[in-house]
């Protein structure tokens, strides 16, 4: 006979590694990477010390996990569905709403504000965030972009920039709300929701291969 009233342990058991997850990002946002401390963290989390090593064996740990979670799993759109039924343009305002989501809409936000702050004392994070977020991304947009120019539907550019145009804005309107926005006394809010969207719209709409319209030439008239 099965034993239910083992069943919840055990749902438990595997709802632990999110729980202090998300236990970690809640201090790490809180406090800052280097003032949370794991046994915070643990206590957050409703578990002793001795269970967060368990299942990691230190902050960087947890921290990188976050990163992976919220972004490596999202960004991981596929290149194979770049097909000639699918614009190019619609691929990147995917990736675009992908990073939106998950930097200024989400919680993850959070966690870049942490990896600029902190990357000087915990370097390995820092190249973690360029291995495992960075890196995908540009490689993403950059087939993006060259599969656009193949087809004709971009004009002739360094994919690279791009990628600049349309990732480092997302970067700097998550700043603003986790670092600039809570302690500031202004009303003001820069990289708003509209100026995202108008800043994106431009870079894509400079993508766009159109010719330039020839002016008719004027017809002669004869004697």
């Amino acid at each position: 006979m099965v034993d239910r009233t083992a069943l919840p342990i055990r749902r438990r058991r595997h709802a632990r590694p999110q729980e202090l997850l998300d236990a970690a990002l809640s201090l790490f946002i809180e406090k800052g990477f280097a003032a949370a401390r794991a046994d915070e963290i643990a206590a957050r989390a409703g578990v002793s010390k001795g269970t967060l090593y368990l299942y990691f064996h230190s902050k960087e740990d947890l921290l990188q996990e976050l990163i992976a979670q919220r972004f490596s799993s999202k960004i991981a759109i596929s290149f194979h569905v770049a097909t000639d039924a699918r614009a190019s343009l619609d691929m990147l305002r995917e990736v675009v709403a992908t990073w939106r989501s998950a930097l200024i809409e989400g919680d993850a936000g959070g966690i870049v504000k942490l990896l600029f702050t902190e990357a000087r004392n915990f370097p390995v994070l820092a190249d973690f965030w360029m291995r495992e977020v960075i890196t995908p991304t540009r490689l993403l947009v950059s087939k993006i972009v060259k599969h656009g120019i193949e087809r004709a539907e971009f004009r002739a550019v360094a994919p690279n920039s791009v990628v600049d145009a349309l990732v480092l804005p997302l970067i700097a309107a998550c700043l603003q709300r986790h670092a600039i926005n809570p302690h500031a006394s202004s009303d003001g809010t820069p990289c708003g929701h509209d100026d995202l969207n108008s800043c994106f719209e431009l870079v894509l709409e400079g993508l766009m291969d159109r010719p330039a319209e020839r002016t008719p030439t004027p017809t002669r008239m004869t004697a």
